[in-house]
């Protein structure tokens, strides 16, 4: 085998120390991971389902890790430091040296919550916890977009690392009961893997996707593999590699966000690799096309290109107040690689081999040089996180437009998440002060909830009473079922509690408020500037058993929908109570409080953004023309973009005027002040709705 820098020379060192032989395809597998990552990860919606490159590496890393164990373990040299020693030497110069190179743009350019968050994921990189660290802080109606996390990859070499830290343990306790007794525990562990992360995918997605325990099987293929391939053998089908790589490639383009993963759609990929490392012995025609140049080099480099990618594709979008183009994301990829080939020709080598000698050569100097890295980076982790993500940084009208993005309060009290159905009506601190019951209630999802803090406080200043029930991410009606299937049954509960409630007080009034084209179309808002929502598609249907790879754009079910709408505001309205029906509210598409806060950083002056009233209207046109066309004396309209819409710039829809008046706290929701130019209408729906019926009792009396 040649010793040049070239493929099979470094990338092979840690098989060359154990004595094992270098396969150049294994490095073309690793690009067939890392290419469709990188590109997902940039935004290229045609690699729908790049993530899965991420479940290839782990198959990847359970075949060379286990070889090498076994390969040592057969001569009777096998040592946990050593072993420990090199994963040090892989994995860590290259990965401290990435978190030192985001340290000045986070400086620059993170706004503080961004900070924040970007410490608390540098202290848990240095711990191998960050996988933890983000199931934890993933979820939250109003969670950030993961676009702006530099290191949330970082995750997947977190279960690595924990499976480099447990297997080798494993593997020299069960050992003991010979090699079957050993691959038969792999594989019992490997199903009951796989069957959790079946079940996780329907029960909790997001510890699902993050943790170890639902990964491992796919890690622990790779395992199985090492044995299956021990002592040298190697199997060869054309066949069989081939279909392992075209599997590979149909989930890069089939799988999308909507795939629940892990679960039994992950077998596809893995199943893929697992054909390849088997059965692409180098004649095969997967192993020749795997084995070039190109193929190997991108896989040489590929450790690299996997940390760097995320973190420039992050700073980019932080630093841009609207979604980069995908001209500059295809530019930024390959930069990427750019940076990835000198990391590794400047860190990686020197580190695991330099010129005949590696930078610090002993086990103990790598790693207690490791573990000061580690503590070092710790301590500016924890310093990240003082002054509330160092907010010291920024100027003061960034800061005035920062305070603007925390929503009403009432929002953690009126806004229900878990689908309450038998809540004790009327929960006082939904309602006015001054009321014990109300005659008037505010139904809907988080769009109606954004206006209730405002609403609550306007009301009982006018002696008028009012009760508040919302529910995120659910129309304001009982028999709808939402594409998300956290929510999915929820909405049918919690608003089925709610009519009851209706029904059996005396409520007169109902107010509805929702994002009601949302559901029907189920699309992210995207205001045509570069300001896209970031958000998953989200539609309701009549059925609890959505298909969500189909429904979203059948018009059939988008006609349903608007039938229904409509069909349920009459029902209110035949059962003799008034209705307060709210139009859709303009939508923002960007973080409206951030990107002021953003052009302030940036030494902007003007500090006014709008979006283009045509858009609202393309939009919402379905939605506007069903609530048209109904015609009821008890039925009120209050039209959002009546105040939010041409009455401040001509054809547009206002989102802020200067960094103390922004009308929303996110990209789509609301904020008091928004809030405040809607609530009036609502108000004086209200009083006239109060007066006729005055009017009418003293004309009966």
């Amino acid at each position: 085998m040649s010793r040049r820098i070239l493929p099979g020379n470094h990338a092979s060192l840690d098989l060359d120390r154990a004595g094992m032989k270098y396969r150049r395809e294994i490095d073309g597998l690793r690009s067939v991971a890392v290419i469709p990552v990188v590109l997902f990860h940039a935004g290229f919606q045609q690699f729908s389902g790049g993530f899965v490159g991420v479940d290839i590496f782990f198959v990847i890393s359970g075949y060379l890790i286990t070889s090498i164990i076994i390969t040592e373990r057969d001569r009777n040299s096998f040592s946990l430091l050593k072993f420990y020693e090199r994963r040090a030497r892989r994995i860590l110069p290259v990965l401290f040296f990435v978190l030192l190179c985001c340290l000045p743009f986070a400086w620059a350019w993170m706004l503080p919550a961004q900070m924040a968050s970007f410490a608390k994921s540098i202290i848990a990189v240095c711990l191998f916890a960050s996988n933890f660290l983000f199931w934890n802080e993933s979820g939250g109606y109003f969670a950030s977009a993961s676009e702006e996390q530099p290191l949330l990859h970082t995750w997947s070499l977190a279960v690595e690392e924990q499976y480099y830290m447990l297997f080798p343990l494993f593997v020299v306790l069960v050992w003991r009961f010979g090699r079957r007794g050993l691959i038969g525990a792999i594989a019992a562990i490997a199903v009951a893997s796989l069957a959790l992360a079946q079940y996780g995918s329907q029960n909790f997605a997001t510890a699902n996707f993050y943790l170890p325990n639902t990964r491992a099987w796919e890690l622990l293929a790779g395992s199985l593999c090492a044995f299956l391939l021990t002592g040298g053998r190697q199997y060869s089908s054309n066949i069989l590699s081939l279909a392992g790589l075209a599997v590979i490639f149909f989930s890069i383009f089939a799988y999308d966000g909507a795939t629940p993963f892990p679960s039994l759609y992950a077998v596809v990929p893995v199943l893929g690799a697992v054909l390849i490392i088997l059965f692409g012995a180098a004649e095969t025609v997967t192993a020749r096309l795997l084995s070039t140049g190109p193929m190997v080099g991108i896989g040489l480099i590929s450790y690299s290109l996997y940390l760097w990618h995320q973190p420039v594709f992050a700073f980019a979008r932080i630093r841009s107040l609207t979604e980069p183009s995908p001209l500059l994301m295809g530019m930024l990829a390959l930069g990427s690689v750019v940076l990835a080939y000198l990391s590794w020709r400047f860190i990686e080598t020197p580190f695991r081999k330099g010129s005949g000698k590696p930078l610090l050569p002993t086990p103990a100097k790598i790693l207690s040089g490791g573990a000061i890295a580690g503590c070092l980076f710790i301590g500016i982790g924890l310093y990240g996180l003082s002054d509330n993500g160092l907010q010291f940084r920024l100027p003061p009208q960034a800061l005035i437009a920062l305070s603007q993005e925390r929503h009403d309060p009432i929002l953690d009290t009126c806004l229900f998440d878990k689908g309450e159905a038998s809540l004790p009506h009327p929960v006082r601190d939904c309602l006015t002060k001054h009321s014990e019951d109300s005659k008037t209630i505010l139904i809907g999802d988080s769009h109606g909830a954004a206006l209730s803090g405002e609403a609550l406080r306007t009301f009982d200043a006018n002696g008028l009473d009012l009760y508040v029930m919302t529910h995120s991410a659910c129309v304001g009606f009982s028999g709808f079922f939402v594409s998300d299937p956290k929510y999915r049954m929820r909405c049918n509960s919690f608003f089925t509690g709610i009519e009851d409630y209706i029904r059996k007080s005396a409520m007169t009034t109902v107010i509805m408020a929702s994002r009601w084209s949302l559901y029907v179309d189920g699309s992210p808002f995207d205001n045509g500037e570069g300001g896209m929502e970031s958000l998953k598609p989200t539609y309701v249907d009549l059925m609890d058993d959505i298909d969500e790879q189909a429904s979203q754009n059948d018009p059939a079910r988008k006609a349903r929908v608007l039938k229904q709408y409509v069909a349920d505001i009459r029902a209110y309205l035949d059962a003799g109570r008034n209705v307060v029906l709210v139009y859709p509210i303009p939508e923002a598409g960007w973080n409206v409080p951030q990107i002021v806060a953003k052009t302030a950083m940036a030494g902007g002056k003007k500090l006014e953004f709008s979006t283009g009233y045509d858009r609202y209207l393309q939009r919402n046109q379905a939605v506007i023309a069903a609530f048209d066309a109904i015609s009821h004396s008890n039925l009120f309209r209050v039209k959002p973009a009546d105040f939010l819409c041409n009455s401040f710039l001509q054809d547009h829809c206002i989102n802020s005027v200067n960094e103390e008046r922004i009308f929303y706290f996110d990209d789509d929701h609301l904020s008091d002040a928004g809030a405040a130019l809607v609530v009036p209408a609502l108000l004086k729906a209200v009083q006239t709705i109060k007066g006729r019926d005055a009017g009418l009792a003293l004309v009966n009396r």
